[in-house]
């Protein structure tokens, strides 16, 4: 709604010189303690990012500092990708992070630009009186609510910069995260499809194998029929191995920002790093410095900031929110010029601010529970983060010591009771594919483990890195026709 506004007669004879001069020069003045921060900013970012990664971001505004990242990134396609150097790739070369920080840049110079004085403005007015009488009026005004609340706006401006230097880094750690954990289930499905493809050929061997002796008259339909139907099972083991590997590997290089040709170029490890011996130390923190470290606890203190300084803003502007001063100087044809001043402001007739007021302390009881809840949450997915991995070294453990030796051994076992003619073949498909399940199970633990570890990294740091597995556990895919029995 728009307020009546009325004018303010002079009401001095005229303003000094020194005043009139005074008042541009502290209005440029105060509006020079309004720089841009986006430099500052993407500092302010890359010492947290480097903190924890040991790599820091830039934005590549120009065509030779996008040349020279394409050429880092092409060397490190050079040789088998590891996980530093697959975060190492998303950092330099991500589109979607660089358009971040582009966006993040715009976002500050608009807050700093909130910030900032409104231009004064001039005024020019010439009447024909009549007789050839001229009236001329010049009139320079200035926003004098906005230079009252310009130490406020500043502080809100102060705290919104914060905000985004959080949010800034909070993006680049998500894209690390989300780098690492997408190279783990590209490595863990690629290592599996390898294996799947060793078992596959050998199921295959075995029933041609199988097949030629049942026509000799040496096997019988139902010994040929278990083998044909356990190279079965392992050639859509293997098919089904062989699509998770490519959907990983197109979610890596999704994560890492590569371009066709350098996606063609993109080559990986044989298989993960081994997982550590002893159980991870991650209780050793406490949960409060940790709750003090993350950013998103950061983050919602920073806006409850904001949004407390900005309340106090609408309420002291909430019944008027404009006003302009204004210096007058009058010329008549002959007459002695007439210097003053006006003063032009809304009438509170229709809107009397309590809107406002009401929404600005609802919004600060919102900020305030949401930095309460966000503290919650972050204490639980701490506990939740440390419980996961140390259950998912747990299961790895057991695979690695137990699971898979044991499941070696029945597998030899059988083979000499076979070879003793003990056992049918049955029996002995059947300790196969279990000994098959068995790796494919070690391996799927041993990608759990470090998705894990990757998980935790990122709830210390309060980044939700999209932890939950992109495919199913192998060890619970279906099980071999021939175990089934």
């Amino acid at each position: 709604m728009q307020y009546p506004v009325f004018h303010v007669p002079p009401l001095v004879a005229a303003l000094s010189r020194t005043a009139r001069t005074t008042l541009p020069l502290g209005v440029l003045v105060l509006a020079a303690c309004a720089p841009l921060q986006t430099q500052n900013n993407l500092r302010a970012a890359n010492n947290i990012v480097q903190a924890h990664t040991g790599l820091a971001v830039e934005l590549q505004a120009t065509a030779g500092a996008h040349a020279e990242a394409q050429r880092q990134i092409d060397a490190l396609l050079g040789k088998p990708l590891s996980a530093d150097d697959a975060v190492r790739v998303a950092l330099l070369g991500s589109p979607a992070l660089q358009a971040l920080i582009a966006q993040t840049q715009a976002d500050s110079a608009a807050s700093t630009q909130s910030a900032r004085l409104s231009n004064p403005v001039f005024g020019f007015e010439r009447l024909l009186i009549g007789a050839g009488a001229v009236e001329i009026t010049r009139s320079l005004s200035i926003g004098l609510l906005d230079l009252l609340t310009f130490p406020t706006r500043s502080r809100i401006d102060t705290a919104r910069q914060e905000q985004l230097r959080l949010m800034l880094a909070g993006e680049v750690l998500r894209t690390a995260a989300q780098a690492r954990m997408a190279w783990v289930r590209a490595v863990a499905a690629q290592q599996s499809a390898a294996y799947n493809r060793d078992v596959e050929d050998a199921a295959q061997a075995t029933a041609t194998l199988a097949a030629r002796m049942q026509q000799a008259g040496n096997f019988t339909k139902l010994d040929a029929a278990q083998q044909a139907l356990f190279a079965a099972d392992s050639r859509q083991q293997r098919n089904r191995a062989e699509m998770a590997s490519t959907q990983t590997r197109e979610a890596l290089v999704r994560a890492l920002g590569l371009s066709p040709e350098q996606a063609a170029h993109l080559a990986l490890p044989a298989q993960l790093p081994a997982v550590p011996k002893p159980v991870p130390a991650t209780g050793t923190t406490p949960l409060q410095t940790a709750l003090d470290t993350r950013l998103d606890v950061q983050l919602a203190r920073a806006d409850f900031t904001a949004t407390a300084v900005a309340a106090g803003l609408a309420r002291n502007t909430s019944l008027i929110d404009h006003v302009e001063l204004g210096g007058l100087r009058k010329t008549y044809s002959d007459a002695t010029p007439q210097n003053g001043f006006d003063l032009i402001l809304p009438l509170p007739l229709f809107d009397l601010g309590d809107a406002r007021r009401s929404a600005a302390a609802d919004r600060v009881l919102a900020a305030r529970n949401r930095t309460i809840a966000t503290a919650q949450n972050a204490a639980s997915q701490l506990r939740e983060a440390d419980a996961a991995l140390r259950h998912a070294w747990q299961q790895h453990d057991i695979s690695r010591q137990q699971i898979v030796p044991l499941a070696q051994t029945v597998l030899d076992e059988n083979q000499l009771r076979y070879n003793g003619m003990l056992i049918g073949v049955f029996q002995l498909v059947a300790a196969a594919a279990a000994q098959a399940q068995a790796v494919r199970g070690g391996i799927a633990a041993q990608r759990d483990y470090w998705l894990a570890d990757a998980s935790w990294q990122a709830a210390q740091l309060g980044i939700d890195a999209g932890t939950s597995t992109a495919l199913d556990n192998p060890s619970a895919g279906a099980a071999s026709p021939a175990a089934g029995h």
